[in-house]
């Protein structure tokens, strides 16, 4: 017969459930205000509150660390258990005063000190932070607990390299190996070593291969070094592994936009908001998608859906409206712009598709203030000023067309299509000699402007204005 050596848990299992089954009273006793028991002693009450911090039962570690301290005031171990549940829930103005209790009955407990060197460094309190630490790296250099802080507080001061020492050294520490490489990259990459923090997560995908946080992040880094293709692989396992990991998908169909595929780039977002309907800027993302693909109602539906949740959307009230706008539903992406502007009102590129939406409705003079709107906001945008002169064009205001096809010129010399409409300008306005140049110029830039001009000039110039343009530029060829 064949014997196996194993080894007992059975103890530990009855303590976890000991543990809980006396954590469910003090639950019950709590909600009711009776305890049927008698009220806890400090150590039973202490080691509930232990039990709790280590499964991260952070409510009931509060719960239960006030009333130890409320049973036993003057032991310095029970506020500093109240300083780490107030730390688990981020409140950490609560934690410090735990802590300094904490300490003043015990000032020389490094734990407490350290403890409380972090609550300081959340506090951003980082003077006072870094006096706290390295009174207890005088005293205990090897303290790890408190190089850790230590790093931290460099970080937050921006001195990236000499936090990075210390984290190189404790990622080769027993226990601080992944928490020192995830924050060792983060230095890297605010120093913008993307090679390095990339080389960093793959230290850690390598101690833990199904480590979707460290998959996220190395996605990250590749997707700001403009590496996309290398970021999807690292989102695609980070949802390998954790198929309802929202950001991971949200960021993969990012990256799949940014390459121009919008289809792999809508499913993405599909798949986001799958594992989270509530989230808007998936829905917002997922419309655009579907609006670069060019499914205009499909897009309409999802937009008005962020609208639903949040009225005060105004990238989905615009981008709702460009889609109405494609459908030629003039008056509906009217209505968006306006909305969207109630919220935004400096925002130009809105009060440019104002101006263009207004045009199509034929309100020109309205359509030229929104234009002029957006140029005050936006004076270097060409395209804005190539419609804002095309719509004087269609006023009749030659002048005023002419000066703003001379800023479209000036912002963009090489743009031949700002030349030809300036010599169209000319010659609508019985100035054909004075065209010649610009068109001598949209001709150069280029050539096929030609066929262009042969076939829409003879109705701008007229028969002699035409014979005159073409006599003229023939010469010009010749001499050429």
């Amino acid at each position: 017969m064949l014997e196996f050596e194993y080894e007992d848990n059975d103890n530990d299992e009855q303590d976890r459930r000991d543990l809980d089954e006396t954590l469910k009273r003090f639950r019950e006793s709590v909600r009711s205000g009776n305890w049927q028991q008698g009220a806890p002693t400090p150590d039973a009450l202490e080691s509930i509150v232990q039990y709790c911090l280590e499964t991260n039962k952070f409510d009931d570690a509060l719960t239960f660390s006030l009333l130890w301290v409320e049973k036993a005031p003057y032991a310095s171990d029970a506020w500093h258990k109240l300083g780490m549940a107030y730390g688990s829930q981020n409140r950490w103005t609560e934690a410090l005063e735990a802590y300094d209790r904490a300490i003043s009955l015990d000032p020389v407990d490094t734990e407490i000190l350290v403890n409380r060197g972090i609550a300081l460094e959340q506090l951003d309190r980082l003077e006072e932070a870094i006096a706290v630490v390295e009174e207890v790296l005088a005293a205990d250099p090897s303290n790890l607990d408190g190089l850790f802080t230590k790093a931290l507080i460099l970080q937050k001061r921006g001195r990236y390299d000499e936090a990075i020492r210390i984290f190189g050294y404790l990622a080769r520490q027993t226990g601080y190996e992944r928490d020192a490489l995830f924050e060792s990259a983060i230095c890297h990459e605010s120093l913008e070593q993307y090679a390095e923090a990339i080389s960093v997560y793959d230290q850690l995908i390598d101690m833990h291969s199904y480590d979707q946080n460290a998959w996220f992040n190395r996605g990250v880094i590749c997707g700001k070094k403009g590496a996309y293709r290398d970021a999807i692989r690292s989102y695609d396992m980070a949802t390998v592994i954790d198929d309802d990991f929202v950001n991971a998908w949200f960021n993969m169909g990012n990256a799949y936009a940014h390459l121009g595929r919008s289809k792999e780039a809508i499913e993405a977002y599909r798949q986001a908001h799958r594992a989270d309907p509530s989230d808007i800027p998936v829905i917002h993302n997922l419309a655009s998608s579907l609006e670069e693909a060019g499914d205009f109602r499909a897009a309409i539906e999802m937009f008005t859906k962020a609208l639903a949740m949040d009225t005060s959307h105004a990238q989905s009230f615009y981008g709702r409206g460009t889609c109405y706008d494609a459908l030629e539903m003039h008056s509906e992406a009217l209505a968006d712009y306006e909305a969207a502007l109630a919220l935004e009102p400096e925002y130009a590129d809105l009060w440019y598709a104002k101006a263009d939406v207004l045009f199509n409705l034929r309100r020109v003079e309205d359509s030229l203030e929104a234009y002029r709107r957006a140029l005050e906001l936006q004076p270097d945008d060409a395209e804005c000023w190539y419609d804002y002169a095309s719509t004087q064009l269609e006023a009749g205001n030659m002048l005023e067309a002419l000066l703003g096809f001379n800023q479209c010129t000036r912002l963009l010399p090489h743009w031949a299509e700002a030349y030809f409409a300036t010599a169209k300008t000319l010659c609508a306005a019985g100035q054909p000699a004075t065209a010649v140049p610009f068109l001598k110029r949209a001709f150069e830039l280029d050539s096929t402007k030609w066929d262009e001009f042969t076939s829409e000039f003879p109705l701008i110039a007229g028969p002699l204005g035409m014979e005159y343009l073409l006599d003229t530029l023939n010469e010009s060829k010749e001499e050429s």
